[in-house]
């Protein structure tokens, strides 16, 4: 019985699949070298991962080795990255996967700093959120203000500040909320 709990220790503490620290620093040298490397015409980031895991004898792994298979999407992103610095950019003559192109877009889509000010008559409060865009800000203070079913009402002075005015079944809240673009 004790060799079962033992076992059951083991696999909740230690999955056997991960790659140890000093092959995923290999792997990721490898990487980039071959990203930096412009005469070798790689054909996407999957290419160039599955050449450093073939130099470095490291099976590709499935997705039943969750850690392991983890570490090699984490590689993939991380190829994409290389390539795209070390490529100029997405105009060079290399593709990328589908689903690897779309998150590395995604986060390198330009985000806006928002500072937020709640204004009451007895306090004030402020904090600051990343957001893409001044709209989605607002959506957000929308939704938390009609899931305390107030009605919200936006004065917008420009592209990069605006007024959200609150009421309570018809009556003006003497709260508001001020967004402003840094």
């Amino acid at each position: 019985m004790s060799f079962i709990k033992d076992l059951q220790i083991l696999k909740e503490k230690d999955d056997l699949s991960k790659l140890p620290e000093d092959v995923i620093k290999k792997l990721k040298k490898l990487i980039r070298d071959g990203a930096t490397d412009l005469a070798k015409k790689w054909e996407n980031s999957l290419e160039l991962v599955t050449q450093a895991y073939k130099v470095e004898s490291v099976t590709i792994p499935t997705p039943a080795l969750r850690t392991a298979y983890s570490q090699f999407d984490e590689m993939l992103k991380y190829a994409v990255k290389e390539m795209f610095d070390a490529r100029k950019g997405m105009d060079d003559d290399w593709r990328m996967s589908s689903t690897v192109f779309r998150e590395f877009k995604e986060s390198m889509e330009r985000e806006v700093t928002i500072r937020i000010y709640e204004i009451s008559p007895t306090a004030g409060a402020g904090h600051t959120v990343k957001a893409k865009n001044m709209d989605e800000v607002v959506e957000m203070v929308r939704k938390q203000a009609g899931a305390k079913h107030f009605d919200m009402d936006v004065e917008q002075h420009d592209d990069s500040s605006c007024t959200c005015n609150f009421s309570f079944q018809g009556i003006k809240r003497p709260y508001k909320i001020e967004l402003k673009q840094l």
